[in-house]
């Protein structure tokens, strides 16, 4: 267990900047914020072309991206294992995983009806 709690702490540590990137972009994406900055920032992983041609994204950032992605749903997974493992109350663990996914079930369910 020692193994997957240092896996979980060097990947955490590794792609915690472009994670708080990615979750930021998407909070102003999401808000509808429009300027021409935050438009910039988020043309990196929205795979945008500029009217020049230019992307600011590279071959070499792409494969970063997609080696973070993997790596967060593999620490995503060796968190919830942890969260079963290491805590006092496996059912709290549980009904807060089951919370995680009906509550965003049930928003896009009611947005869809």
């Amino acid at each position: 267990m020692q193994k997957l709690r240092s896996i979980h702490l060097y990947l955490g540590c590794i792609f915690a900047p472009m994670l708080l990137f990615f979750a930021v972009s998407g909070i102003w994406q999401t808000l509808g914020l429009r300027p021409p900055f935050l438009q910039w920032l988020s043309a990196i992983h929205t795979a945008v072309r500029y009217k020049n041609g230019h992307e600011p994204s590279s071959p070499a950032l792409r494969v970063f991206v997609v080696i973070m992605a993997v790596s967060f749903v593999v620490s995503i997974i060796l968190g919830i294992i942890m969260a079963f493992k290491f805590t006092k109350s496996r059912k709290a663990a549980f009904y807060c995983l089951a919370l995680g996914v009906i509550i965003p079930a049930v928003l896009v369910l009611l947005r869809t009806l």
